[in-house]
């Protein structure tokens, strides 16, 4: 039964009209041209129509997105660092508190006196507040703001030609690649034997 109402709905939606219009009417709005001039925006005697320019080109809202996946890049990159050339962010930084920086040890934080068994240190710091026990948290939570902020600003933009979304890729590609390379490269074996 659902199969042959769904089907006649489709059907009906098809083959309907949405407007049925007779000779000599108008439903024009007021202050614009009638529907039965048939004139272009450019031709009209009203405000002209302005269109967004075809070339792709910095924007306010571009710098804002490329700062913010250039800081989601690095803070990805000192996560990289962190987890996998500790010894070489220890010697470029000898005070950093390993039970802050170093993820080997710093995961305990988020329970009493550094034991799982001993339940979360204070509430909610397994889960909603785990961004404030440790360095290698607190970069994850940075770097999923960024890429969250930057989404929400792009959907915000609405369409645009599809040449611009490659554009976008290969921007947003190297502000990442820029801000990763600041945070990982440096600590790296190349870079410090």
């Amino acid at each position: 039964m659902k199969l042959i109402l769904l089907s006649i709905a489709l059907f009906a939606c098809i083959v309907s009209n949405a407007q049925l219009l007779s000779e000599g009417d108008d439903y024009s709005l007021p202050n614009t041209p009638a529907l039965s001039q048939n004139l272009l925006p450019e031709q009209s005697t009203g405000d002209k129509i302005k269109l967004q320019p075809l070339k792709w080109r910095m924007t306010g809202n571009r710098w804002l997105t490329g700062g913010l996946v250039f800081i989601a890049g690095a803070s990805k990159g000192f996560n990289e660092t962190l987890q996998f050339h500790w010894s070489y962010f220890r010697k470029k930084f000898p005070n950093a508190n390993p039970l802050w920086f170093n993820p080997a040890v710093s995961w305990k934080n988020k329970y009493k006196n550094h034991d799982r068994s001993q339940g979360p240190r204070f509430p909610l710091s397994t889960s909603v507040f785990v961004a404030f026990t440790d360095q290698y948290h607190l970069n994850t939570f940075i770097n999923r703001m960024a890429w969250t902020s930057t989404l929400v600003i792009k959907i915000g933009e609405g369409k645009k030609p599809f040449k611009h979304y490659l554009f976008d890729a290969l921007y947003y590609t190297a502000c990442h690649q820029a801000g990763f390379a600041l945070m990982y490269y440096p600590f790296t074996p190349q870079n410090n034997d």
